[in-house]
């Protein structure tokens, strides 16, 4: 550099003091990844299980729940950004694992309480991670980037082997947000499946809910627990609020299965007398049927053969709505189908407030179920 010219000196310490600034600039104000904040997240979480002071085990729990959502919407680091926070390859995994086990630490030894904030987190997880809008990403609980997973189910399964009905319940509902990881467990499916001919309303309501999440990526699943469902749902000694939760398990199953669901659910309509049955099947085929052309062509007709029926007012507006649903899902359908029938008695289509507050009303809500598990908890929804 002695030789340069003195003009190409300055220009050239100007050009690296630009660089560095830039990089520095990029650095401070570039927001952590996850991976850079798990080991904060899993000291703090740490620390505020061990605390005696009475609510802060589960104010601590409660506070992973937007960093468990945002993580699993996050792509996955690489090299590049683990070195740029200074992070060994692999150590957000560990991390990860380590919260995660924490947490089922938490619920195996922990009170009525710890074990619900354990169960929300984890609902609200699966609620909020959405593979349509995020199929780049694997979730932080898919089967791919959990590592300990049978030393997770080991923890939740001792609570549901030695609890009470509502322990029994909670692992469930932990088991169903599990699902990717646990549906290749035998013993948990046992669980499941036997929970849905448990004699205890709390058991069969869980058992539910797993079972649905299970069939949504499991076939040989969801065919066995089909058969069961309407078996249930056929079944004078069934209580009438499991069969409508039966009813609507199936509604998100994989195509593969779907076929089947909506023969052996038309056939069920159409041999039901019951009304509340008749409007809960027909909410979950027509959304079953909303995800393929060929279904919700076939529902289409289904629909407006039911309209033909002597039906009573409630089942025929919800026949309409099932209808309004399926055309807004499929506009060239509405076309094809207008000029084939009239709404009866001078009805029209809900109007898009109607119809939104009915699809509101219609939404698959975990906390909601739990909810309806413990009804005389101060739990979730405050």
């Amino acid at each position: 550099m002695s030789h340069m010219p003195p003009h190409l000196v300055v220009h050239l310490n100007v050009t690296v003091l630009l660089i560095s600034t830039t990089v520095s600039t990029t650095e401070s104000t570039m927001e952590p990844t996850c991976a850079a904040c798990a080991m904060e997240w899993s000291i703090q979480l740490e620390k505020g299980l061990r605390s005696s002071k009475p609510g802060v085990p589960v104010k601590t729990i409660l506070q992973m729940e937007p960093h468990l959502q945002r993580w699993s919407r996050e792509l996955e680091s690489g090299i590049a950004s683990d070195a740029m926070f200074g992070l060994v390859p692999g150590e957000d995994r560990l991390f990860a694992n380590a919260i995660l086990l924490r947490l089922a630490d938490a619920f195996r030894g922990g009170d009525k309480q710890i074990r619900l904030s354990v169960v929300r987190i984890f609902l609200f997880e699966r609620k909020h991670y959405d593979n349509g809008k995020h199929k780049q990403c694997r979730g932080l609980l898919s089967k791919a980037r959990v590592a300990n997973q049978l030393e997770l189910l080991k923890r939740v399964k001792s609570v549901f082997d030695g609890g009470d009905l509502e322990s029994k319940a909670l692992a469930l509902i932990l088991f169903g947000c599990w699902a990717d990881f646990a549906n290749d467990n035998a013993q948990i499916r046992y669980l499941i499946l036997s929970g849905l001919v448990s004699p205890h309303e709390c058991e069969v309501r869980a058992s539910l809910f797993a079972a649905g999440c299970f069939c949504e990526i499991s076939d040989d699943f969801a065919y066995i627990t089909l058969e069961m469902l309407f078996n249930m749902m056929n079944s004078p000694a069934v209580l009438l609020p499991i069969k409508l939760a039966a009813a609507q398990v199936l509604q998100n199953s994989s195509v593969h299965i779907q076929l089947q669901i909506k023969h052996i659910g038309q056939g069920l309509i159409l041999n039901s007398s019951n009304e509340d049955i008749l409007v809960a099947m027909l909410f979950s085929l027509s959304k079953l049927a909303s995800v393929s052309t060929l279904l919700t062509s076939n529902q289409v007709d289904f629909l407006l053969s039911l309209l033909k029926r002597e039906i009573t007012s409630h089942v025929e507006e919800t026949t309409l709505r099932c209808l309004h649903f399926l055309f807004r899902n499929n506009p060239a359908l509405k076309l094809y189908f207008s000029a084939s029938f009239e709404i009866p008695d001078g009805q029209t289509l809900d109007s898009p407030s109607e119809y939104q507050a009915w699809k509101d009303d219609w939404r698959d809500d975990g906390i909601v179920e739990l909810n309806k598990l413990f009804s005389d908890s101060e739990v979730l929804l405050k």
